[in-house]
């Protein structure tokens, strides 16, 4: 799944990530698929119960890296955008 970036142009110079709109439950849904299916070595070797728990946390991690990369291409292209508005009339108020 890619992240998605979309400028809404209008009043206020909103910007907006798009995404999907059930995206922490799908994010929940995944951890505790994931658990489930870590727990099943657990179940047979008998080994601790935490590691199911800590390997589905790693997820979370990751899932966390995604987002926090998705803001910062965001971030770029808003002070991009930012900075293109600001020369015009830069070279203006210079003349």
């Amino acid at each position: 799944m890619k992240s998605r970036l979309q400028w809404s142009h209008g009043r206020g110079e909103q910007a907006v990530v798009a995404r999907r709109q059930a995206y922490a439950a799908e994010v929940l849904v995944k951890f505790l698929v994931l658990v489930g299916l870590l727990y099943m070595p657990v179940l047979l070797f008998h080994w601790g119960e935490w590691i199911p728990f800590a390997l589905a946390g790693g997820y979370l991690f990751w899932e966390l890296g995604r987002i926090n990369s998705a803001l910062g291409e965001l971030a770029d292209l808003w002070n991009e955008q930012h900075a293109q508005e600001q020369e015009p009339a830069r070279t203006a108020a210079l003349k």
